[in-house]
C-alpha cells in the first residue's frame, strides 16, 4: 500500500508526511526511488524535504503517510488569515 501512495505522490507532486518507527514526522515530496542505492538490503524512496535538501525514507520504517496540503483561507470580517490543512 505505501509504495503506490508514495509512486502516486511522485507523479502528482504531492508533498506527504511520513511517520516513521524512529525518526519521528518526515515532510517532503517525493522525487525518486531509492532502489537499494543508500543501503543495500533495504528498499525506499527519495523525499524532497527543503530546496536543496532530501531524505530517504525506507519502506519498512513507514508507520503512516498522510498528505499535507495547507489550504490558505482568508476570514473577510477581520481580514486574518487562517491556515488549515488535512
Amino acid at each position: 500500500m505505501f509504495p503506490e501512495l508514495l509512486d502516486y505522490a511522485m507523479y502528482e507532486q504531492k508533498k506527504l508526511k511520513v511517520r516513521t518507527k524512529s525518526r519521528g514526522e518526515i515532510t517532503g515530496v517525493p522525487v525518486c526511488l531509492d532502489d537499494f542505492i543508500t543501503d543495500s538490503e533495504r528498499l525506499g524512496y527519495i523525499l524532497k524535504v527543503g530546496d536543496h535538501e532530501e531524505d530517504t525514507v525506507y519502506l519498512d520504517e513507514i508507520l503512516e503517510i498522510t498528505e499535507y496540503d495547507p489550504v490558505l483561507f482568508f476570514d473577510l470580517q477581520y481580514s486574518t488569515p487562517l491556515v488549515s490543512g488535512k
